[in-house]
């Protein structure tokens, strides 16, 4: 199993940032140029057991996928788990912690697994995994914008 872990400072209080990066809403704006996101259930509760469907689209191929809340506590911490898509696992974990007045640290933490055995692994270890960390760098990023802005 692969695991990356991103982090970043958001110059906002917690409860605001955790509900920016949270709410399904914000996510095509967040992914995009890189993916294309179409949000089939804009309007889930944020509880266990949830489950958000997605229609994500990259190079021009899309992929149907639904993940599923495991755990949150609002304002600290959200982890969902991947029932349908690309990988064969993904876990993705974020957690809020206040870091100084009117700053939120922001970690992702994401366990996955490819799927296609031996060269779903190839495949991570020369693309995916640098690719990935992309997209997630970038989706924090782009949550620093807003808050600064």
């Amino acid at each position: 199993m692969a695991h990356l872990q991103i982090s970043q400072v958001i110059p906002a209080p917690r409860f605001e940032v955790f509900d920016y990066l949270t709410d399904p809403k914000t996510l095509p704006f967040l992914l995009e140029p890189i993916i294309e996101v179409e949000v089939l259930t804009p309007e889930v509760a944020l509880k266990r057991g949830s489950e958000f469907h997605f229609v994500m689209t990259r190079l021009g191929l899309s992929q149907s996928v639904r993940l599923r809340i495991e755990d949150v506590l609002h304002g600290s911490r959200l982890t969902y788990r991947q029932v349908e898509g690309l990988f064969a696992l993904w876990t993705h974990s974020t957690r809020f912690d206040e870091q100084g007045e009117r700053e939120t640290l922001v970690t992702d933490l994401v366990d996955y697994q490819m799927p296609f055995g031996l060269l779903g692994f190839l495949a991570d270890d020369l693309l995916v995994k640098g690719d990935m960390s992309k997209v997630l760098s970038l989706r924090l990023q782009k949550a620093k914008e807003h808050f600064t802005v």
